[in-house]
Parts: structure tokens; C-alpha cells; sequence
């Protein structure tokens, strides 16, 4: 294993104005792969950190055989800023340990790494000894009789340990097996924390009496129609002491339900089984499940919602109670008001369909309920029928097991917007608009504003457009601006960036908003100079491109790239064409378009990571992060429903 340091990705420092609280990418994944496998890609997240807070990156790979142990943990930290950071815990032969750290607090998504690409290579073949160790690597344990391997020269000894990782979001346990080049318990080197993950390890690995609990979280909403659900949990082996909890919340309005699960170890006191009716209607309802137990593995077992729930009485029917820890549903007659219905962990857009509200009820209720803890991080839109006015649908409550919640009917200031970013490469996108739909929206934090942003890189016939469209806290005042950075003859780059403050206001569907400013363009006459052309939306160009004649007018050659971060998108667009001032710079020196941080070849380089140990090397090209195919479990892993 060497670690290949990517200088680019890493961004450079330039704060943006008025931004009080920073975005930072978010989420968490732990899981085994096999080697061959890499690199990983993963798309993270965003979240809106508290003020003074900064972003981190946190990931750690365990290498043992033909196997890897992947830990990654990307968020908020209250921890000071840290340049990147890549240490060689324990490099072989045999076990590997490797981590990255990084913390950031200059500009938004500044914890941008999401690809193990620039920190992995392959290791070479070494050469095979005569000691022979089971090699394992699992979430799970290793099962007795684990298939033993030839171990690589140089190690004399079988390692046999439990490595239990906690925080930064990551609960979980990792057994490990495989070969080192000495005896004990060390394979950290004595490490016992990487960034907020701390790591313990223990080799007595049958005298562990730990706990083990069913583990898990479950956030969405449903039609009434599909319950009961269903869910296969995961496992995990809890600190000693530590209780199991089992913690569900079903809130229903009309004909949808929203569903928050969360199951796993807990510091609380036993309690007993409680079903808890903190509004049961008419209108909207709201249910709790809550359980701590110790008295025996796996004892949080609560895999359905059958016992919690049975579907609702026709209107007029007779109220059917369950008994203790037994489902609770109530039937109401139909009444004269009629509100707006919807459960959205999204928005409820504008013109939401208005239903007849239950007997009983006499106002229409639209608030957010903010969800965290226990593995939960999520927030929920809700609009229903009510039989009292204010902003009270939990009647008080603030906690529910381990899930904070917190409620906000001043709506006005969430957002609902358009979420998505695409780059598209092609022929002549300067002159004919190309257009997308955008299914997919987002509910912003307080205070932000929905933005879209283009970017267009033509270098004569071959075109890249970037585009991305969702939350920001950049631009906090309405507005929209389309702009010429370098103009023709020869290369054109050109942006439009919109920002507004109204639900689903970013919906341009088509290039034209861009189009449709920039003036016309006829066919140029050729000129003397020939330059290389090329426009390289995933990395730089090459001495192979194409060689083309320019228009009149142009006098030099251009060769360079753009990096970008921002808005869900992460890469490096290598550039070739012809200009017409020699000036390097095609931006104008801009550091801002839109969502997108921008820097341009010769500008400013970020620092390289520090290496505790081996050396490190640079790579120019940056990874697109949109669309690939590794899926962040988010805080504590989310289960399969299988309703």
C-alpha cells in the first residue's frame, strides 16, 4: 500500500463573504471490499454546520490479504484546522493500516475527498514465507476455521484482534485477522484516535462479554396503504455496559406516514416497553415505540410495525385502543375544513392537494420537525389537519429515545428547491440549448436560498457544460447574473448564476438561460496561429490533441485547466484552444461563479498532505463525484425495508 497524495482535490483558500455558517459534504460508510475493488468512489451528502464549526475528512483503510477494511467519516467537527494529513500506521509486511485527516474551515465543501483513488495503489507482490495465518477481515466475525494463507516474507507471527470504532458518526466493530512481522496486540502502533473516530483493540477476542444489539436506523415516508413494514437490522457488539435500544416514531398525516427507526447500544437505564400516543388525532397523529434492555443478546428485536400499528377505522367506525404495547389507531367522521396534506423529508411544494380534515379539527398545521441523534439526522416537512391552533405537535416533547426533536412553523424560512448537477460534453453547446429535467429537490437549512448554476467551456465545435442546481448559503439576496470571462475569438467561458429565495425557484429546465445572453457568433475566418484543441471535462489535456487552425484574431495558444468544487461537484476541466491576448488566465482571476469555487492553472496551489511516513507524489486531475457507484450509509447505516 503507498499513498498517492492528490494536491488538487485538497482546494485552496479564499472565504466567501457573509457566510456565517459553513457547508460542509456529510456522511459516513464502513464496510470490507475486496481489494481488486479499488479505488471507491462515494457520493457524500451536504449539511449546514453550526456557527464556528469546521469540516472534516476522516478515512482509514485496513488492509489484510486480498481484503480491505474501508472507514470514512465526512461532517462537522469542532476540532481546529488541520492541513491533509495521510500517516502509515502499520505498512507491512502483512497488515496495512492507513488513514487520512483533514479539517477546513475556508470555504464550503472544503472536506472534498470522494475517491480512496489518490491514497491507494495496489501493493506489489511480495514474496511468499513459510508462515501460514487465517486472514480474515469482517463487520460480522470471523468464523471458526477461516481459510489460512501463505503469509508474506518477512512475518512471523498470526494476528487475532477486535478493533471497535466509535465516533465521527461510525459505530461499529471490525475483526481482524492476517499476519505481522511481530507478536502482541499493537496493530495500531498505538493509535487510539483518527480525527473523531476512536479506535480501540482488544485480542482476547473470546473473552469478550459485550453486548450484542441489533443496530440501525430508518428514515421515510409512506402511503398507509404499505404498512406494516418491515426491516432486516445489522449487529453490533456494544462497550461494555452499555444497554440495547430500540426507538420508533410513526407520525401520519392523511394518507402517508412518516417512519424514523433507530436501534442500536445506549448508555440509558433499562426501561420497559412503552408505546407513547403524543398526539393521536383527529388529524394528524404522532406515535412512539420505546425499549432498553440488557438481559440478553439481540434483545432489541422490534423488526416490524405490526405490533405499533393497525390500520385506521372507517370514518364513523367505533375508536379501536390496543392494549399495552399493543397498536393505537382512532377514526374520526369527516368534517367541513380542508387543509393541505403532506409528509416530505424534501418540501411540500406549493399548490399541495388540500383534503378533508377529520371531524374535530379546526386549523391546518405547517411546520418542520428537525430529527437528531441516535444515528437520525434528517428533517421532516409536515402539513395536516389540527383541533387546536399553534405550533405544538408533539405536545412538549423534545426527546424521544435518543432522537432530539425540535419544531418550526415559521416555514417561510426552509426552502424547497431543485436538486441536481450534471456535466455534459459535446458538439456546438455554445449555439444549440440541451435541456434536463430535474426530478429530484432538497429542503434547505434556515436561511439559505435555492441557486443554479452554469458553467460553458467552448473551445470551437467541442464543449463542456456544468451545471448544478440546490441550496446555498451564497447569494443571500435575490439575484441573477450571466457572465463572459473570456470572450471570442478563439476560447469562450461563460456562466450564469441564480440565486432566489422562493420554493422551487431554480427551475431553469434548459441551457438557453445562458444561451440566450451570450451575443451571436457567425463562422469565424481562419487565421495564421494553430493551436492544440481540446476540452477535457474529467482531467487535463495531453501533447495528442488535436491540432486546429484559428480564427482571425487569435494570436496565442492556450493550455491549462479550471478546478471546480461546489454544488455537488468535484473535478478538473483541462483546457486547449486559441486566445487572443497571451494572458494565462482565462477567468480573469474569478475564485467565485455561482455555487462553484473555481481556480485556474498557475493561481494559487493548496498545500500538499503531510506524510507521517513514506513519500508522496502529485496528481493534477480531480474525480467527478456524481452518480458513482458507492452509497454513504448515513450515520449509523440505513436497513433494507422489505415490506
Amino acid at each position: 500500500m503507498s499513498p498517492l497524495l492528490l494536491l488538487a482535490l485538497l482546494g485552496v483558500t479564499f472565504p466567501l463573504p457573509g457566510v456565517q455558517a459553513l457547508l460542509c459534504q456529510f456522511g459516513t460508510s464502513y464496510d470490507v471490499w475486496n481489494v481488486s475493488q479499488l479505488p471507491l468512489h462515494w457520493t457524500p451528502k451536504e449539511i449546514s454546520c453550526d456557527s464556528g464549526l469546521g469540516c472534516q475528512d476522516t478515512m482509514v483503510l485496513i488492509e489484510s490479504g486480498p481484503q480491505v477494511g474501508f472507514v470514512l467519516s465526512k461532517g462537522c467537527t469542532e476540532a481546529k484546522d488541520q492541513e491533509p494529513r495521510v500517516t502509515e500506521h502499520r505498512m507491512g509486511p502483512g497488515l496495512s493500516v492507513l488513514s487520512y485527516t483533514y479539517v477546513c474551515r475556508h470555504k464550503d465543501f472544503c472536506n472534498n475527498l470522494v475517491t480512496t483513488a489518490p491514497l491507494w495503489t495496489p501493493q506489489p507482490p511480495a514474496d511468499p514465507g513459510s508462515l501460514r495465518c487465517p486472514v480474515c477481515l469482517s463487520m460480522e466475525g470471523c468464523p471458526e476455521g477461516t481459510t489460512e494463507e501463505i503469509c508474506p516474507k518477512g512475518t512471523t507471527h498470526c494476528y487475532n484482534g477486535l478493533l471497535r470504532l466509535r465516533g465521527g458518526g461510525i459505530f461499529s466493530n471490525l475483526r481482524v485477522q492476517g499476519c505481522l512481522p511481530q507478536p502482541g496486540c499493537n496493530l495500531l502502533n498505538g493509535t487510539q484516535e483518527i480525527g473523531p473516530v476512536r479506535m480501540t483493540e482488544n485480542c482476547n477476542t473470546k473473552g469478550v462479554q459485550e453486548l450484542l444489539c441489533q443496530f440501525g436506523t430508518l428514515k421515510e415516508v409512506w402511503n398507509v396503504s404499505q404498512l406494516p413494514l418491515h426491516w432486516t437490522p445489522k449487529e453490533i457488539s456494544c462497550d461494555s455496559g452499555l444497554g440495547c435500544q430500540d426507538t420508533l416514531v410513526l407520525i401520519e398525516s392523511g394518507p402517508q406516514v412518516s417512519l424514523v427507526l433507530s436501534k442500536g447500544c445506549t448508555e440509558a437505564k433499562d426501561q420497559e416497553p412503552r408505546v407513547t400516543e403524543h398526539r393521536m388525532g383527529p388529524g394528524l397523529s404522532v406515535l412512539s415505540y420505546t425499549y432498553v434492555c440488557r438481559h440478553k443478546d439481540f434483545c432489541n428485536n422490534l423488526v416490524t410495525t405490526a405490533p405499533l400499528w393497525t390500520p385506521q377505522p372507517p370514518a364513523g367506525a367505533c375508536p379501536r385502543v390496543g392494549g399495552e404495547g399493543g397498536a393505537v389507531r382512532r377514526g374520526s367522521d369527516p368534517g367541513s375544513l380542508r387543509c393541505p396534506v403532506c409528509l416530505s423529508t424534501e418540501g411540500c411544494p406549493e399548490g399541495t392537494t388540500e383534503e378533508m380534515c377529520p371531524k374535530g379539527t379546526t386549523h391546518c398545521y405547517n411546520g418542520l420537525l428537525r430529527l437528531r441523534g441516535g444515528g437520525i439526522f434528517s428533517n421532516l416537512r409536515v402539513q395536516g389537519c389540527m383541533p387546536q391552533p399553534g405550533c405544538n405537535l408533539l405536545n412538549g416533547t423534545q426527546e424521544i429515545g435518543p432522537v432530539r426533536m425540535t419544531e418550526n412553523c415559521n416555514t417561510k424560512d426552509f426552502l424547497t428547491c431543485h436538486r441536481g448537477n450534471s456535466l455534459q460534453k459535446g458538439d456546438n453547446l455554445a449555439q444549440v440549448p440541451i435541456g434536463w429535467t430535474v426530478s429530484n429537490t432538497v429542503m434547505c437549512e434556515a436561511g439559505q436560498v435555492c441557486q443554479e448554476t452554469l458553467l460553458l467551456i467552448d473551445v470551437g465545435r467541442k464543449s463542456t457544460l456544468v451545471w448544478s442546481k440546490g441550496c446555498s448559503a451564497v447569494g443571500a439576496q435575490n439575484s441573477q447574473k450571466t457572465s463572459i470571462h473570456s470572450a471570442p475569438p478563439g476560447v469562450l467561458v461563460a456562466s450564469y448564476a441564480h440565486f432566489c429565495s422562493s420554493d422551487l425557484c431554480n427551475g431553469a429546465s434548459s441551457s438557453s438561460v445562458l444561451l440566450n445572453s451570450l451575443p451571436p457568433q457567425g463562422a469565424p475566418e481562419p487565421g495564421d496561429q494553430q493551436c492544440l484543441t481540446c476540452v477535457q471535462p474529467l482531467g487535463t489535456c495531453s501533447s495528442d490533441s488535436p491540432v486546429k487552425t484559428c480564427p482571425r484574431g487569435t494570436t496565442h495558444c492556450y493550455d491549462g485547466y479550471i478546478s471546480l468544487s461546489g454544488g455537488g461537484v468535484t473535478t478538473t476541466m483541462g483546457i486547449q484552444g486559441c486566445v487572443a491576448q497571451p494572458s494565462s488566465s482565462l477567468l480573469n482571476h474569478t475564485r467565485q461563479i455561482g455555487i462553484f469555487s473555481v481556480r485556474e492553472k498557475g493561481e494559487e496551489e493548496p498545500p500538499a498532505p503531510h506524510s507521517e511516513r513514506g513519500g508522496a507524489g502529485g496528481l493534477e486531475s480531480l474525480t467527478w463525484g456524481v452518480g458513482l457507484a458507492l452509497a454513504l450509509a448515513l450515520w449509523w447505516g440505513a436497513l433494507c425495508p422489505s415490506c
